[in-house]
This record gives structure tokens, C-alpha cells and sequence, in this order.
């Protein structure tokens, strides 16, 4: 593997960091932004929402884009908009500004994590390409605990500009140095060579290609991709995906992104901090919130030695597994009330390393690699659309499920939401380990 796949893999997937960031960076800010805006539950949950509302466009029409502009300057319009958002966030004069601009910031995620999982699916050599497209992945995580370990420091710190009434406003606005470094190395990475082959830029695509394999690896891999376009070179529509030949993996594309959210993980990193409210454990809410963090970046690193040895399916199988009885376990724990001892947090801890090391590396690798070329940036928009219509229906609901049902029953339902995630899985599922782009379309036609 040369380096510089790993390079301009990594450089695409900062976008996934400032995802991380701009989606966990919330949840320090929830008692601040309560008592300042003088919130109720629901307010709270549209603030959390918003972003993930705005992922919903964002993500719908980021393959469209990027089908018809190319990858890179849709990935440079997305650092524009993560530097607009952190501005934004930073200044917001109300309460509706604020949620106008995550707003905008969830349009930046949404395209994020739509753009760089196809960049990477498109310029990984087969054999690697469940490793190099957990990098992005490893990039939301690493964002995610940032984002924690910059709302602690900010809370805690005793500069003469910060008070209890505005280190709101610097955490949401610290993402504005990852967004200026994000903005200026992609000026550095060359457009994808698979989109390059499509537009009949062939030369460019095989320069590409040329620092990615070898001389002559570089020729049979122009070949392959170029045969393969060549059996339909015709422009296609979004409703094109939903015909005979493509609707079956694309159904199954959408459901899979949606129930990676129902999974509730996202309910930890958003609302860590008022779940740990409700625990008798004692310590900062925001220190235990960076020890979730952790588990996340450490399990995500293991998961490394496992996508392209174990496979994607055995990995979603082992994590739906334990994330349900983690989260059974959970809501046993409010609804008897044992809550003056560490079990909530060893078990939220083990949930946590149970997506990380499965769900949440196979997510982004698996739907960018399951549809064929010619449709992949529209079907990768229309599942990420699926992962963050459900992100936004879990962030807004959670809050209110909370103050509602109470943390028993909403943490038992997601305990049976992924129950059910394993019938999903054997069902409809297919492995897609060490297998060429092109080849893959083979495989889901048996399924």
C-alpha cells in the first residue's frame, strides 16, 4: 500500500472529524443553552436536531453534486460551510440564529459523510478498502472526543473573557481551526479517478491511479473501472436507481444507514451529559462524557485488525448482540433504581465499545462500497439521507422520551430496536470483504 493513498484518504476524511465534532460538541452546551434561552425539552431537542435535519439536504443532494461537479470542489464547498456554521454558532444573537446555523453545519455533515466515504471507496485498492474507509470513521471519533475534551477545558478554564454565560459560544466556535485546515489540504488532493474515468478524463484518471499502484497494477485497474463504465455510459437520474436492476441494493442500502442511528448511540454522545445527570456515581458530567470519548476512539482502532480479517457481516452481527443487552441491562438499572454504584457507566461504556468496533466502522465502509459506480454517488446520497432522516428523528425524540417514558423504557426500546437489527442482518446483508468495486454487484443480485 503506498502512502499516498493513505495520505489523501486521510486528508478527505477530515471532513468525518469535523462531522464528529460539530455533532458531539453539543452536548456541553445543553445546561448553558437551557438556562440562557430559558429552554423547555422540546427546544432542546430542536437545537441537537437541527444539525441532523440539516444533514438530511445535505446528504440528499451531496451525490448529485458530486456526480456532476466531482468530489473535490463538493468536499471544499463542505469546509466553507463547517467555517460558516462555527462562526455562526459562535455569534448566535438568538435562539433562532443559533439553530439556523447548525442548521447549516448539519448541510456540512450531511455532505461530509456522503462525500468522503465514496473519495475513499474510489481511490482504495481492494484489499485494504474496509481499513481505508474506516478512517473516516476513526476521524468522527476522534472528532467526537475533541469536541468533549474542548468543552472541558473550555468550561474549566479562567480566562477573563470566559463566564458561565458565553463558553457556549467558544466551544461551538472551536471548530473553526479544524475547518481552515480542512479547507486548505484539500486543495492539495487530486479528484477521484473513478469520477475522472466517467467524465472520459482518462489521462488524469491514470495519473491517479499511477501513484496509487504500480505501473502496471495502475493499467488493469484503469481498465477494470473503464470496462465497466462502459457498459452504460448514460447520465442517470435519481429516480434511474429505484428501476429492476438497482432497486434491491439500494432498499437495502437505506434501511442499513438508517438503522445504524436507531442503534441510539447517538443518543449517548448528544445527551451523555444529562443521562449522567441521572446516575449517582458522582464527578464531572463533562469528564465522564470525555471517558465515553475514549472508549470510542480506542474500540474504533481495534476494529482496524477486524473489518478486513473477521468481515463486515460477523462484526454487525457480534454488535447488534451486545448493544442489545447492553441496553436491556441499562434500562433494568433506572427502572430498579440501582443507579449509587458505576454499572451505568461500565455498561455504557461497553455499548459504546460494541458500536465502535462494529457498527460504526462498518457503516461508512459498507455503503460506499455496495452500489455500482454509475449510481454511486446518487444511492450513497440517498442512504446517508436514510442514516440522518433517523439521526433526526432520534435527536429530537430522545429528550422528550426521556422526561416522558423515563430512562427505563427508552433505553429497553432501543434494547429491542437492536434486537431486531439482527434479523436485518442475516436477511439482507452480504459480505463484502476483498472484493472489487465492480464485482460487488455480483454478489447482492444472489441475495
Amino acid at each position: 500500500m503506498k502512502r499516498y493513498v493513505i495520505v489523501i484518504s486521510a486528508v478527505a476524511a477530515l471532513g468525518g472529524l469535523l462531522f464528529g465534532f460539530d455533532t458531539a460538541v453539543i452536548a456541553g452546551t445543553l445546561t448553558s443553552l437551557k438556562i440562557y434561552f430559558h429552554l423547555r425539552d422540546s427546544a432542546i431537542g430542536l437545537v441537537v436536531a437541527a444539525a441532523s435535519i440539516g444533514c438530511i439536504p445535505g446528504a440528499f443532494f451531496a451525490g448529485k453534486l458530486a456526480d456532476q461537479y466531482g468530489r473535490k470542489p463538493m468536499m471544499l464547498t463542505t469546509a466553507v460551510l463547517y467555517i460558516i456554521t462555527s462562526l455562526g454558532c459562535g455569534i448566535a444573537w438568538n435562539f433562532t440564529a443559533l439553530v439556523i446555523f447548525r442548521f447549516i453545519g448539519g448541510i456540512a455533515i450531511g455532505m461530509a459523510s456522503t462525500l468522503a466515504p465514496i473519495y475513499i471507496s474510489e481511490v482504495a485498492p481492494a484489499d485494504i478498502r474496509g481499513r481505508l474507509g474506516m478512517i473516516q470513521q476513526l476521524a468522527i471519533v476522534i472528532g467526537i472526543l475533541i469536541a468533549f475534551i474542548s468543552n472541558y477545558y473550555i468550561a474549566n478554564a479562567s480566562f477573563i473573557f470566559l463566564s458561565l454565560q458565553n463558553h457556549w459560544r467558544y466551544m461551538l466556535a472551536a471548530a473553526l481551526i479544524p475547518s481552515l485546515i480542512f479547507f486548505l489540504l484539500l486543495l492539495l488532493i487530486p479528484e477521484s479517478p473513478r469520477w475522472l474515468i466517467i467524465q472520459n478524463k482518462l489521462s488524469k484518471a491514470k495519473e491517479v491511479f499511477n501513484k496509487i499502484f504500480d505501473s502496471d497494477k495502475s493499467t488493469v485497474e484503469l481498465d477494470a473501472v473503464l470496462s465497466d463504465v462502459k457498459k452504460d455510459s448514460r447520465e442517470i437520474n435519481f429516480n434511474e436507481i429505484f428501476t429492476d436492476r438497482y432497486k434491491k441494493i439500494v432498499i437495502i442500502g437505506i434501511v442499513f444507514a438508517a438503522i445504524a442511528q436507531l442503534t441510539g448511540i447517538n443518543t449517548i454522545f448528544y445527551y451523555a451529559p444529562l443521562i449522567f445527570e441521572k446516575t449517582h456515581v458522582g464527578g464531572s458530567v463533562l469528564f465522564q462524557t470525555i471517558l465515553t470519548g475514549i472508549a470510542n476512539l480506542i474500540f474504533t482502532i481495534v476494529a482496524f485488525a477486524l473489518i478486513d480479517r473477521i468481515g463486515r457481516k460477523k462484526l454487525l452481527l457480534i454488535g447488534s448482540f451486545v448493544m442489545a443487552l447492553c441496553m436491556f441491562f441499562i434500562g433494568y438499572l433506572f427502572y430498579a433504581r440501582k443507579l449509587d454504584n458505576y454499572f451505568v457507566l461500565i455498561m455504557i461504556f461497553v455499548y459504546i465499545a460494541a458500536f465502535a468496533s462494529t457498527w460504526g466502522v462498518v457503516l461508512w465502509v459498507y455503503v460506499a462500497e455496495i452500489f455500482p459506480n454509475r449510481i454511486r454517488g446518487h444511492a450513497t446520497s440517498f442512504a446517508v439521507f436514510g442514516n440522518w432522516t433517523a439521526n433526526a428523528i432520534v435527536s429530537f425524540t430522545f429528550p422528550v422520551m426521556l422526561s416522558s417514558l423515563g430512562a427505563a423504557w427508552t433505553f429497553i426500546i432501543y434494547g429491542i430496536i437492536n434486537s431486531a437489527m439482527i434479523i436485518f442482518v442475516l436477511r439482507y446483508v452480504f459480505e463484502t470483504k476483498g472484493v472489487k468495486l465492480e464485482k460487488i454487484e455480483d454478489l447482492y443480485a444472489t441475495v
